[in-house]
This record gives structure tokens, C-alpha cells and sequence, in this order.
């Protein structure tokens, strides 16, 4: 929930930078020092900042929000006008094609520690003694060559304020700082710090309480996700998620401590709709429709539109061939359709493989060229706005039939309707509707992808999984600050607000119960605090081994000493580290001489081709933690490293015997 809320805030700023009010006090602090001050920390020259003139995130207080931007570098900043203190820094390396800078980390977590908490003793010192010294660890992911390497740290905010209330509940207060590890320099620094002096604690929800609705809420649902395994390929499961997990929109980003009413971001009351099956009766089914050829595709987009009410005369049509889909080997058309005048803009887009028919994704969206903003203060309710929502529906052609409605108002009324099969949802096949406050349909899309029915026996029940992912997601006290919606700009005293911490990105195994990863991540997180280097002994390889785990590349946790590794299984763990497709992978083939068929031969071969891996080595050899960092370090470009700073012995020892193997 942190990340989430640094987004919506952040945002929040930018927009504020835009409002026309005038300011009512002179800052005391000028835009002078404001730049003079983040060139100290950025090593940029002041002049070439510019500032504007804004109000702050947290606080009703003015602030300059200070910025460069070049080929190399971009700096955002905000400094306070009042007090000269820094609120956020934000300092990102441009990632461009021909780039000679090394992202590869030189530190481990562990030492870039005490870099986080100088900064902020020297650039927030009154908050410095205010704030827990041992930090939340945030692990993050190294991609070679690909932007920046951090290491993210929160550090919580202690308020006396709080003591005894609710215990053990999380206050989502406090520093956020993340240091880049490569240069050991501070890259990005957010202060999220309420003023909640006036704001009245007493009376507010118990944890059980607010636990009870939140659940109402946001929920726990089962839903299909594609998990990427170890032991290849992209794999259907069924997981349990939390709601936004599950795609699960809109929701707000907590309930009223006081009242219970769900609020936004802004401090206003959320307006939720209840959720609900659904079931349309014009559907489009989306069956294959044989051995395509050009003419063919131009006739399916046609006929599509036309169902959708459309004039396919309007459009401009264009439709490639791609010999290799999703590195599938499978040859499909790539088909893309746009319109647009003084009334809408439509798009729609599909792909389809060549031999089959198969209609693989659709894509359909219409939005309205809305030039003026209804009162969001008003509007026609809820209700109202899913009864438009289904009613349009039911005059457009769905590629689905069974759906769960999910609808809610923030800003405009959005109104979700995801795939509902048997207790699954199929997050991936949506129709989203905007209807605005005065009941106009102005945003509509259809997103549609091929997916096959998921089994659903032997799953464990959502009360064990609720129990499950209660130990991972907790309940967390925050502030929102009410703020008018088109200007950002402060309008009344702080919020207390319960949310959940965010785990946006995992789940629970439906199958198994396991608390696992989807996306690229492979693994299972662990549960509670766990010391990610248990096990791992030595001197310079047990540095390295550390960086590996401190950036996501080592699995976490990390397996126990007696456990053995291959080198396919590290060839698989080594393909992870880097960007998708930047080490070219060799295409399994039967005849005489042929590479290894399985994932783990497969990416042997693309390793030793590359000159990652030069030992003479198998799949199913066994493999040390030690030559799993020197292949790292290879891949990475590491220079601290070379052949004969790890020994390569086989069988593998013991990891316990690591330290025989180094050169010490």
C-alpha cells in the first residue's frame, strides 16, 4: 500500500502544480535556496532547476517543486517554502539504447543502511530521533542494463500519539528512501508524515472491527493467473488473491477509522456499489474460424465492427504478419483498427493464429472527447450508473457471458465486469464502462484473451485462505488529507483511514495453500521475518551471494544447506536476472545433434553460448551456491570477479564447505 499511495500522491502534487489560486503568504524560503539546495544533494548545477510553486502532499503548506530533466538524468524535488525542509527527491538515470552506464550493484543491502539514515539524519534531522532505525526491506529486481538497481528501505514513524491504540497494528507513517546499488547514492527519498495533532484518536474502529470491514469491502476471491515455475512454462493456476490483486476496480484506498464509510484518496467518502453475477445473453462467441488468410482478417475485423455499431469504411486498417507470437513459434495476424473524430476515439486490435483461426486476444475500446468536467460533488448514484452500464451492454456484442459486477465512484462512476466461471475469475477478459455524473457512457472497453477452463478440484477453502493471507496482509492506520479534486489543493484536517498493506502480486496456491508469486516472479515468499543470507558463509563470495539474494536473482528463501542444486536449475535461476530475450535461446530440435529439449538444457546451451557458463557441465549435474555467483557475476559483468576467485569443483560439496572453495 506504501508504493501505491506514493503514486497517488505523487500524482496528486503534479496536479497541484497546475492550480491558479493564489498563494496567501509570501514563502519565506525562496526558490533560490530551493534549487541551491537540491543541487547540493544532486551534484547539479542550481541554475539549470526550474521551480513552481505548489502546496505540499501531506501537510496544508506550500512547497517548491524543483526539476531537470536531460538525456542522462531526470530530478524531481520537493522542498517546503516555509521551513526549507526537503519532502521528496526523486533521482532516476535515463535508460537509453547505447548507454555505457553499469547498473551492476557493488553493495550489499546491509551496507547501504547507514547511507539511508545519514541522509536522513542530515536532511530531516527533527525527524531523524522520530523514526524506527531498523527498516522494513523492500527486495527489489536487477535487470542488466535496464535502469537503475535500488534498495528501498521504510523506515516507520513512532507517534505518541498512538501508543495503545489498537497494538500491533502498522501506522502507514514514515520515511521511504531507496539507495542506488550501484553508486551507493540516494536516488529516491519520500516523507509521508501527517500533521495529526488536531485529529481526535479516541473512538476509533477496533482491528477487529475495521478487519471485519474491510473484508466486506475488499475481499478474497479466487482467480486464474498465469505463474511463471520453475519448472517451465507459463503454467495456469488458481490462486486466492486480495481484491486488487485479483483486478478487482474500483476500490478505495481504505474505510473512515471513525465511521467505517469507504474513503479515496482525497478524503472523500468512496461510493461502493455491491458486487454481483451477472450473466448477458448477446454473446459473440469467440470459436476459430479456420485456415486465415489476409481477406479473412479483413473480413472478422469488419464484421466486428459493424456488430459494435460501427462504420468499417472510417477506419484505418493495418494487418501484419508475426512469424514468432509470444516466442511461441506460432505464426499469427497482428490486426489494428483506429477512428476517431470530434466525438470519440475507437480502437480495436486482435490477434489471430494463421493456421487455426484461433482468435488468440481482442481488444475493443470507445471513449468520448469530453471537453468539460461534470460537478463531482453530484450525481446519479450508484445504482443508477450500473443500470446505464448493463443497458449499454446489452446493445453490443461480448465475447463473454458470465461476468462479476464490481462499481464504485471516485472521480466518474466505473463500472468492471470480469469473467465469472465456477468461482474463478478470469482477470484477463473485462469490459470496463465510465459513465459520468450526469449518467453519460463516456469510456468503454472490451479486453478479451483465449484462456482454457481452469480445474478447480482439490482447492482449500477461502476461510483457510483468508486465514492464510491474513499473515501477509495487515491492517494498516494512515491519514488521507481531504483535498479539493481538480486543484489538490488542502480543503480540512487529516483522516484516519485503515487500510491494508499492499501485496499487489501474489497470492495464495489454491492447490497448495502456498503463499507464491505471479508475474516473473517463481518462488514462494516467506512468512513472517526471515534472514534471507542463513546458511550462507564465506568472505567475497558470501558478498556476492548477498547481493544476489538482496536483489530478487537468488531464490528466497534461500534454500536449506543440504539441499542440492543443478546446473540446469541454476541455468534457469540465472535466465531470470536479466531482460527478457537478451540471452537468444536455442530452438529445441530432434534431429542428429540436436540441443537439450528441456527448460533447463535450453538455457544451459544459451549460457554456454554466450560464454556465461564455460565449464564443461549437464542439466542434471550438481551445482555450489559459489558457481552459481561466479556465472552470475559473469552475466552481470561483474569486475570483481574473475575464473579463479571461485574454484569449480564437481560433484558439489556441501554449502557448508563454501568457504574451501574460495580464495580467500
Amino acid at each position: 500500500m506504501k508504493n501505491i499511495l506514493s503514486v497517488v500522491l505523487t500524482t496528486v502534487m503534479f496536479i497541484s502544480m497546475l492550480a491558479l489560486g493564489v498563494f496567501a503568504v509570501e514563502p519565506t524560503y525562496s526558490s533560490q535556496q530551493a534549487k541551491n539546495l537540491v543541487s547540493e544533494i544532486s551534484g547539479i548545477d542550481a541554475a539549470k532547476f526550474n521551480a513552481d510553486l505548489s502546496y505540499r502532499y501531506d501537510v496544508p503548506s506550500e512547497a517548491w517543486n524543483i526539476h531537470y530533466w536531460d538525456q542522462e538524468i531526470t530530478v524531481n524535488a520537493m522542498v517546503d517554502a516555509s521551513t526549507g525542509e526537503l519532502v521528496s527527491y526523486w533521482y532516476y538515470k535515463n535508460n537509453y539504447p547505447g548507454s555505457e552506464d553499469s547498473n551492476v550493484p557493488n553493495y550489499t543491502r546491509d551496507e547501504l543502511k547507514d547511507n539511508a539514515l545519514n541522509f536522513i539524519k542530515r536532511y530531516a534531522p527533527d525527524k531523524y530521533d522520530q523514526i524506527d532505525k531498523a527498516p522494513d526491506f523492500q527486495y527489489g529486481f536487477y535487470y542488466y542494463k535496464g535502469g537503475q538497481t535500488n534498495y528501498t528501505y521504510h523506515f516507520k514513524r513512532n507517534i505518541e500519539q498512538l501508543c495503545g491504540i489498537n497494538d500491533g497494528i502498522d501506522v502507514n507513517q514514515g520515511i521511504d528512501i531507496s539507495i542506488d546499488a550501484a553508486t551507493g547514492k540516494v536516488s529516491n527519498y519520500y516523507i509521508n508524515w501527517t500533521d495529526i495533532s488536531k485529529v481526535d484518536i479516541d473512538g476509533l474502529l477496533s482491528e477487529d472491527e475495521a478487519l471485519e470491514k474491510m473484508d466486506q469491502i475488499m475481499g478474497t476471491f479466487l482467480v486464474q493467473k498465469e505463474i511463471w515455475r520453475e519448472n517451465f512454462p507459463l503454467e495456469n493456476k488458481l490462486l486466492y488473491a486480495p481484491a486488487k490483486s485479483a483486478g478487482l476496480y474500483p476500490l478505495p484506498m481504505g474505510i473512515n477509522a471513525r465511521t467505517g464509510e469507504p474513503v479515496n484518496y482525497t478524503g472523500q467518502t468512496f461510493e461502493m456499489g455491491e458486487r454481483e453475477e451477472y450473466k448477458v445473453t448477446n454473446v459473440n462467441k469467440m470459436s476459430s474460424l479456420g485456415k486465415m488468410d489476409e481477406k479473412k482478417a479483413k473480413d472478422f475485423v469488419e464484421e466486428y465492427l459493424k456488430s459494435m455499431g460501427n462504420d468499417p469504411e472510417k477506419f484505418n486498417l493495418n494487418i501484419s504478419i508475426n512469424e514468432n507470437y509470444n516466442d511461441q513459434n506460432i505464426n499469427v495476424y497482428n490486426i489494428f483498427a483506429n477512428h476517431g473524430d470530434k466525438d470519440s476515439n475507437i480502437t480495436f486490435n486482435s490477434v489471430i493464429e494463421m493456421e487455426t483461426g484461433k482468435i488468440i486476444s481482442l481488444n475493443y475500446g470507445k471513449g468520448l472527447n469530453q471537453p468539460t468536467f461534470p460537478d463531482t460533488d453530484n450525481g446519479i448514484g450508484i445504482e443508477k450508473a450500473v443500470e446505464i452500464a448493463k443497458d449499454y451492454l446489452s446493445k453490443v456484442n461480448l465475447p463473454f457471458e458470465n461476468m462479476l459486477v464490481m462499481s464504485g465512484k471516485d472521480y466518474n462512476y466505473t463500472v468492471n465486469f470480469i469473467m465469472y466461471q465456477e468461482g474463478v475469475l478470469y482477470p484477463v477478459n473485462t469490459v470496463n464502462v465510465n459513465v459520468d455524473n450526469e449518467g453519460k457512457v463516456i469510456r468503454f472497453n472490451i479486453n478479451y484473451s483465449d484462456i482454457e477452463k481452469i480445474d478447480t478440484t482439490g482447492i482449500i477453502t477461502i476461510e483457510e485462505a483468508e486465514v492464510k493471507l491474513s499473515q501477509y496482509q495487515k491492517l494498516q492506520l494512515s491519514f488521507a488529507l481531504p483535498r479539493d479534486q481538480y486543484t489538490g489543493d488542502p480543503v480540512g484536517e487529516p483522516i484516519p483511514v485503515y487500510q491494508l498493506s499492499d501485496i499487489n502480486g501474489f497470492g495464495i496456491d489454491a492447490k497448495t495453500g502456498e503463499f507464491v508469486g505471479y508475474g516473473e516472479s517463481t518462488l514462494p515468499m516467506p512468512g513472517g521475518k526471515v534472514d534471507p543470507y542463513t546458511g550462507v558463509i564465506g568472505d567475497k563470495n558470501e558478498k556476492i551471494l548477498k547481493i544476489f539474494i538482496d536483489i530478487g536473482i537468488m531464490p528466497q528463501p534461500v534454500p536449506e544447506v543440504s539441499e542440492n542444486v543443478t546446473v540446469g536449475q541454476a541455468a534457469l535461476i540465472l535466465t531470470k536476472a536479466f531482460i527478457p530475450n537478451y540471452y537468444s535461446t536455442p530452438e529445441p530440435r530432434t534431429e542428429e545433434g540436436a540441443v537439450e529439449t528441456t527448460p533447463e538444457g535450453i538455457a544451459l546451451k544459451a549460457l554456454m553460448k554466450q560464454g556465461v557458463i564455460k565449464e564443461d557441465v549437464k542439466p542434471s549435474d550438481a551445482v555450489t551456491r559459489a558457481q552459481i555467483a561466479l556465472w552470475l557475476s559473469r552475466a552481470a559483468g561483474y569486475g570483481k570477479l574473475v575464473d579463479s576467485d571461485i574454484c569449480f569443483i564437481l560433484p558439489a560439496k556441501d554449502i557448508n564447505d563454501l568457504v574451501k572453495f574460495s580464495k580467500l
